[in-house]
């Protein structure tokens, strides 16, 4: 027996108020142990890399987030994956 197919419209999210960004940007970096000089001389920062969409931004920091999903009972969007970078720490 063939499937039916069904006229249910999908329900689609067009207004999607985020805009897609990559970010490059310095974080700490640490460490507890003894290091030689050599060592101590190559030790930096840490150069990291972040995609998401731009939840916030203002001229001290941006607030992204990776992931999300929308709530099956209410349809209401929540937030996965979110990071706030200090802009001084951006590339």
């Amino acid at each position: 027996m063939t499937r039916k197919k069904s006229t249910k419209k999908i329900k689609t999210r067009l207004n999607f108020p985020y805009k897609k960004i990559s970010l490059k940007w310095y974080d700490a970096n640490s460490s507890s142990g003894w290091l030689t000089l050599e060592a101590m001389q190559k030790f930096e920062p840490a150069l990291c890399h972040s995609s998401g969409w731009i939840f916030e931004e203002n001229d001290k920091f941006i607030k992204i987030f990776a992931t999300y999903s929308f709530d099956k009972d209410d349809g209401t969007m929540e937030y996965g994956e979110i990071i706030c970078v200090p802009k001084i720490w951006m590339v």
